[in-house]
């Protein structure tokens, strides 16, 4: 399992802002329109990965973005496997 994002985080850190503000509002069109151009050169675990790594670096709860960081990967076409966790 890959340990670390092949792209800049710094790309995802606006999606991932955007995911801190749908905790209470869920998934729209904009979380796809900002997230889904980052992700879409990645594999799926890759770019799970990716999202992990950026929720980490804002400091954010990662218990409750990433289910939703998730779903936007799924909606972007992404398959993150069964179960993913963060590495620690």
């Amino acid at each position: 399992m890959p340990k670390t994002c092949p792209i800049d985080t710094l790309k995802l850190g606006s999606c991932v802002d955007l995911l801190g503000g749908l905790v209470h509002i869920g998934i729209g069109k904009s979380a796809k329109e900002k997230c889904c151009p980052v992700v879409e050169g990645l594999v799926d675990l890759d770019a799970a990965v990716c999202v992990c790594t950026t929720i980490k670096a804002k400091l954010l709860n990662i218990d409750v973005i990433l289910p939703i960081a998730l779903e936007v990967l799924l909606n972007c076409g992404k398959n993150p496997p069964p179960g993913f966790k963060c590495p620690a």
